[in-house]
């Protein structure tokens, strides 16, 4: 607990108290996009990290009322969504910016939040962009492929793929269960799609927010071998109609706006373009 000059206290969240953190980003989500650097779904993707890791990363800042701002912090990047009130009080704006200034990490941030224009007037500047694209959730979505809901008889599957999808990749069938045993796996959308043989070919996970509320896909993998087959589309499809039947309005995912193949893919999925999202770095002094 580090107590600020203003009525602001940031408190450390573990694997049990991480609700305080998922309850405020679902409260705080938009109808039509994501929260941008920092949504429920990327909280509960990291809650397959075990209680020391996730109290050194997750923590929320509170005035007197209640939250004001969550954070998800590693030693390279600090990403942060604010609650609407907070965005419009002057005195948490400053508060919120002199301890990220202090801090000196990058910053994660909408480019909508008032904690942006402050980092910005100061010196911070924007480094390479996410690509913020967003799939509306306004009628049924065909997908012409079977999928299925991932339990625990399909978990070293999805592992599978997705340690295969992503060649750094540290997920276990017992962080699997980490996942979602946590506050956030009632929320967790995780689906599986197979080729006509039966072997695992791509996986999601879609994070609910809430009724009439932007969802949003993390992660999202292809195995190698079955790359440019339909599987990647179909998972993306599947997770996003599964999310409509639950009420989300929509959803995003945000990749590397250079990692063109994926942006592409999206696109021709129905995704939308709506904008991007960048890393706020701090000025260099001395230079």
């Amino acid at each position: 607990m580090i107590p600020l000059r203003t009525p602001l206290t940031r408190y450390a969240l573990g694997r049990a108290d991480a609700g305080l953190a998922l309850d405020a980003l679902r409260a705080w989500a938009a109808p039509g996009r994501s929260n941008g650097s920092l949504h429920a779904g990327d909280v509960g993707w990291f809650l397959r990290f075990d209680e020391e890791r996730v109290r050194a990363a997750l923590a929320v800042w509170s005035d007197a009322t209640g939250p004001v701002a969550v954070e998800l912090s590693d030693p390279e990047l600090r990403r942060i969504s604010l609650a609407p009130r907070a965005e419009e009080d002057p005195e948490v704006l400053v508060a919120l910016a002199d301890a990220v200034r202090t801090d000196g990490t990058p910053v994660g941030v909408t480019a909508e939040s008032g904690l942006w224009t402050a980092l910005v007037k100061s010196g911070w500047t924007a480094g390479a962009p996410d690509a913020h694209l967003v799939l509306p959730l306004s009628g049924p979505i065909e997908v012409d492929l079977p999928y299925a809901l991932v339990g625990e008889a399909d978990a070293a599957a999805r592992v599978d793929v997705q340690r295969a999808a992503f060649s750094r990749s540290t997920f276990t069938v017992a962080r699997w269960r980490q996942l979602h045993s946590s506050p956030a796996g009632q929320y967790a959308v995780d689906v599986l799609v197979r080729t006509p043989g039966g072997t695992a070919a791509a996986a999601a996970i879609g994070w609910f927010a809430g009724p009439g509320r932007c969802a949003v896909l993390e992660p999202v993998g292809t195995h190698p071998d079955y790359r440019r087959r339909g599987y990647g589309r179909a998972v993306v499809l599947a997770a996003a109609e599964e999310l409509r039947r639950l009420g989300a309005s929509a959803v995003a995912v945000l990749p590397p706006a250079d990692l063109e193949p994926a942006v592409g893919a999206y696109r021709a999925a129905g995704f939308e373009l709506i904008g991007y999202e960048h890393t706020l770095t701090p000025p260099r002094h001395g230079s």
